[in-house]
């Protein structure tokens, strides 16, 4: 039976930030929901969407690619447990598979490819506005076509094509093959811009509640404050720019072209609170979290706010604005 169900974050990485129950090899995490819920769920529950992998492509299987995925999070699995047991990017092997995981994660999530879908969709709209603006100049178009071989199944009369144009009352899919090929198609280019980062080990102290992670868990930011919220956002191969990413409850890393060196940091609670601030804000409709006793801050040198509070935050339930293409 082929399985339905597809993680775009991999179970081996949320584990990171989830607790085991006393009976089992369950491992469940605190989500804290954009439509103002919170509840506890089994990571298997998490960061998945149906046929999120799946493909129809002749001669081959439609689980051909998640059955790639999967292989290579059975690598980044035990990489994962020793980056956090050494707190520390050491091991080039283990370093490879986590920024192959970051440029995955940062390329193959639900909010790009909804992005994607709705400006295919928005110049779909267009196209047809311009194609139907008159019956004359409809039917002109549909005469080419059909001499260069098109075949309608059906001919829907002009003026219902025009009220759908004109109602927006049609829906394009993208088809989920051209969202993995287009995924593909960047994520060596996003890959070498991740590998030419310089990094910072950051390290939750044990008295904090430590990191949580999200469904959109790779914040690329602008470096200057200041530029953040300009109409340009911020490139994977701009400068100034830098990464943030959760690799665990206890350690995040953090990625600039402009570090001098690669260095580990012990933050303190201000600190834990800014990369969990950052999670809350990246997030497209979900935090993960261990537990609710993590802090997060919204903004620099404010008092960091309680984590069971954040299903309560206004600018939380608010959402994020969704990235242009």
């Amino acid at each position: 039976m082929v399985a339905r169900r597809h993680h775009y974050l991999p179970r081996c990485y949320l584990k990171g930030f989830a607790k085991p129950r006393k009976r089992g090899t369950a491992h469940h995490v605190h989500v804290f929901d954009r439509s103002g819920k919170t509840f506890t769920s089994n990571i298997i529950n998490v960061a998945t969407e149906r046929d999120f992998n799946r493909v129809e492509v002749e001669g081959h299987p439609p689980d051909a690619f998640e059955q790639s995925v999967a292989k290579f999070e059975s690598d980044l699995g035990p990489a994962l447990v020793r980056i956090l047991q050494s707190h520390s990017l050491d091991s080039q092997d283990d370093r490879l598979l986590l920024m192959n995981l970051i440029a995955m994660s940062a390329i193959r999530n639900p909010l790009h490819r909804e992005n994607f879908r709705d400006f295919t969709e928005r110049t779909a709209h267009l196209v047809m506005e311009v194609a139907t603006a008159t019956k004359a100049r409809w039917e002109g178009q549909m005469r080419r076509m059909k001499a260069s071989g098109y075949d309608p199944e059906h001919d829907v009369p002009y003026e219902q094509i025009r009220k759908a144009v004109v109602e927006k009352a049609f829906r394009i899919v993208v088809p989920t093959e051209r969202h993995i090929g287009l995924e593909m198609g960047v994520l060596d280019t996003v890959l070498k811009t991740v590998l030419r980062r310089k990094w910072l080990v950051l390290l939750a102290p044990k008295e904090s509640g430590g990191f949580v992670t999200c469904d959109h868990p790779v914040c690329l930011m602008f470096s200057d404050p200041k530029m953040r919220g300009g109409f340009h956002g911020p490139g994977h191969g701009l400068a100034g720019t830098e990464i943030i990413f959760p690799v665990g409850r206890r350690m995040a890393i953090a990625g600039a072209f402009e570090l001098e060196k690669e260095d580990t940091l012990v933050l303190n609670e201000n600190g834990v609170a800014g990369v969990n601030g950052a999670m809350a804000a990246y997030a497209d409709r979900q935090v993960y979290a261990a537990d609710t006793n993590f802090t997060y801050a919204r903004q620099e040198n404010e008092k960091p706010r309680l984590g069971a509070s954040l299903v309560k935050d206004t600018v939380f339930l608010k959402g994020r604005e969704r990235e242009k293409e």
